[in-house]
């Protein structure tokens, strides 16, 4: 099976925090883009089974939904779809229209993700939100009036204002059954960079955003979403079926604008990042050596229940004196030939990682 990621590169405004591919363009430019991204569809020799399509962002309900369907139906006549395949569309709530919806839902999508981020409007005000917490729960139910079941919901973690907890209480309330909840990152170039270094903003520091996600990690999981990766918690059933694509290191094509493709091998493509040159069709390749594998399996593995097979790795990782050193600590759990991350551990996954692989 494979996953196939469609990029959106537009949005109605660029967000304090962004440091995506993402522009604010006219109609003639997104019909541009569009006309290279159905070509590049068109032309693809890839013949997998597909169970799973994301159109991702940028907005990718900031377009016009002709685009949208259009290129989602391409993808249909060109792909093996399998008749279950989970369809997804990444939508801003200021931006999410019943009109939209409906075209969406008649075409084939079936699950939407929501770019809530927050329901305390000081917090979207200050990360450059355009949506208010109101807009973002009517979005959400217009989507369940539509007919839209499987429904996800962004948070951003160490905002100063707000309660990420109660915004998520509030959502699986409307109806939500997917909760993604990040750290927010600070990233170069970008207006809250610059407002965190000035002293303007103060983001709540680091022992302060471990304990909201601990207590949103209790409450998701006693109300039955149950973490599935270190920042996504699901009903059972509704977890992110092309997320986990990535995290299990399986084959996956990518469509647009900067996209990544890998083979569930070893060859890694990236297309051009600029849209002159990803209309000139320039792509880079990469072939990831052995270590790099293995590095890729153990740090995707252990972020998601899922774990990794030690069958794997290209070389024995049980006979590491790390690892079962980290095992003794029940810092990792095996069974069988699966290795899994103690939950318990999950703040600090990224020390655990780097302390078993630094030396192989």
């Amino acid at each position: 099976m494979m996953g196939i990621y469609v990029h959106i590169p537009f949005c109605d405004s660029k967000c304090a925090y962004c440091a995506f591919a993402s522009f604010v363009v006219s109609n003639q430019i997104k019909r541009e883009y569009f006309d290279h991204l159905q070509a590049e569809i068109a032309t693809s020799h890839e013949n997998d089974k597909v169970d799973s399509i994301y159109f991702g962002g940028g907005t990718p309900s900031s377009v016009d939904s002709e685009f949208i369907v259009s290129t989602l139906k391409l993808i249909k006549e060109k792909f093996d779809v399998t008749k279950d395949a989970e369809i997804t569309i990444e939508c801003n709530p200021c931006s999410t229209t019943k009109q939209k919806l409906e075209a969406y839902k008649k075409a084939g999508f079936n699950r939407i993700s929501f770019g809530v981020q927050s329901l305390d409007d000081d917090a979207l005000s200050l990360i450059g939100r355009r949506h208010t917490s109101a807009q973002a729960m009517q979005a959400i139910a217009l989507a369940r009036e539509v007919g839209f079941e499987n429904i996800s919901a962004d948070l951003l973690l160490s905002l100063p204002q707000g309660d990420v907890t109660s915004d998520a209480q509030k959502l699986i309330e409307s109806g939500v059954k997917h909760i993604s909840a990040y750290m927010i990152q600070i990233e170069d170039g970008t207006p809250l960079k610059r407002k965190v270094e000035s002293g303007e903003i103060k983001l709540k520091d680091e022992d302060q955003t471990v304990d909201d996600y601990q207590k949103l990690t209790s409450f998701l999981q006693k109300n039955g979403l149950n973490r599935y990766e270190i920042s996504n918690f699901a009903y059972s059933g509704s977890e992110s079926r092309h997320n986990s694509h990535y995290w299990t290191g399986e084959k996956y094509l990518g469509f647009g604008l900067g996209v990544h493709s890998f083979d569930g091998k070893f060859i890694r493509q990236a297309n051009a990042c600029n849209f002159a040159d990803y209309y000139a069709g320039k792509k880079t390749c990469e072939s990831l050596s052995p270590k790099e594998r293995d590095e890729e399996i153990i740090m995707l593995g252990l972020r998601c229940k899922y774990g990794f097979d030690l069958k794997k790795l290209s070389f024995d990782l049980a006979s590491q004196p790390e690892f079962n050193k980290l095992l003794k600590q029940n810092v990792l759990n095996l069974q069988g030939t699966k290795v899994t991350l103690n939950p318990d551990f999950y703040p600090v996954s990224n020390s655990v990682i780097i302390n078993l692989t630094k030396n192989f």
